[in-house]
């Protein structure tokens, strides 16, 4: 059996579905990207992006980096 993803647990507990979780995701980290304060910036500039803006399991795999302190 299969792990349920984070989505589908966020999913669960909001009631919702795990697309909908991830698109809302999505719309919150394009909102941050786009925001124009140099310091913001600054620290979107540190994460390694494969395409032109972070998808959500970027933001999330870059977030468990950084709180194992890597």
């Amino acid at each position: 059996m299969r792990e349920k993803t984070i989505y589908e647990k966020i999913a669960e507990k909001y009631n919702t579905t795990p697309e909908e979780v991830r698109r809302e995701m999505q719309i919150a980290i394009d909102a941050g990207f786009d925001n124009p304060d140099p310091a913001v910036q600054e620290k979107w500039k540190k994460m390694t992006l494969k395409g032109d803006r972070p998808t959500p399991e970027e933001v999330i795999n870059y977030a468990v980096k950084q709180l194992k302190g890597n």
